[in-house]
C-alpha cells in the first residue's frame, strides 16, 4: 500500500510539473516519501550560522513510534508512541506525557506539504561516488519549503546503489533570520526496539 501511495504521489507531482529531467525526477522520488520503509537509526548534527553545533540520535520504527536522544548538548529524550508525545529526564527510565497527537492527520498533512514543496524543485544535480567503500548516487536540488516560514534549501542525498537506501543527507537551509546546515548519517536498524510507556 505504501509503495502504491508513494508511486501515486510521485506521478501527480511529475505530471503536474511536466518534468523532463531524469535527475530532477530522481530527486523528487527521494524527497516525497515520509520514511524509508524500514526501521532506521540516524545521527544528526545541526549547525546554525554563528552558533555551536548540536547533535542527536533519531531512532525510528514507524510514524507513530520514534525517539530522539540529544547527544550534544545532553537533554531530555523525546518519544512518540501511540499518538502521545513523551519526554524523559532520566535517559528513558521514566516517561512523562507531554501531549496527545493525531499521528494519522499529521502524516496526511506532511504528505500534502511535500507535494506542494515538490513543485518548487529546481537546479538538480546527480553524480556517483564512493562513500565508506560503497557505490552511491549523489542527488541534489534546490527546494522552497513554505510550512511555518518560507525557507530556501539545498538538499543532497547519498543513496546506496545496491539497495536504494539513503545513507546520508545534508539539508542546507536559508531563512530571513537564520541559516543552518543539518547533516544526517543513516543506517538500517532491523532489530530496533523502543520504549512503550503505558
Amino acid at each position: 500500500m505504501k509503495t502504491i501511495l508513494t508511486a501515486t504521489l510521485f506521478l501527480v507531482v511529475a505530471n503536474g510539473a511536466a518534468f523532463a529531467d531524469p535527475c530532477q525526477d530522481r530527486f523528487t522520488e527521494l524527497y516525497l516519501p515520509l520514511d524509508q520503509g524500514v526501521p532506521t537509526k540516524s545521527a544528526s548534527t545541526i549547525a546554525f550560522k554563528g552558533a555551536p553545533p548540536s547533535s542527536n540520535d533519531f531512532l525510528y520504527l514507524s510514524q507513530d513510534h520514534y525517539m530522539t536522544v540529544p547527544t550534544s548538548p545532553a537533554g531530555p529524550w523525546i518519544l512518540g508512541y501511540n499518538n502521545v508525545l513523551y519526554q524523559s529526564a532520566d535517559e528513558g527510565k521514566t516517561w512523562e506525557k507531554i501531549r496527545e497527537m493525531e499521528t494519522g492527520q499529521n502524516a496526511d498533512k506532511a504528505r500534502a506539504d511535500k507535494l506542494a514543496n515538490a513543485e518548487t524543485i529546481r537546479n538538480s544535480a546527480c553524480a556517483e561516488e564512493e562513500l565508506n567503500g560503497e557505490a552511491v548516487e549523489v542527488v541534489a536540488a534546490d527546494i522552497t519549503i513554505s510550512q511555518g516560514m518560507v525557507t530556501e534549501n539545498r538538499y543532497t542525498y547519498w543513496v546506496r546503489k545496491s539497495d536504494g537506501f539513503i545513507v546520508k543527507a545534508i539539508y542546507d537551509t536559508k531563512a530571513p533570520n537564520f541559516e543552518m546546515v543539518t547533516t544526517q548519517t543513516i543506517e538500517q536498524a532491523p532489530g530496533l526496539t523502543l520504549p512503550e510507556p503505558e
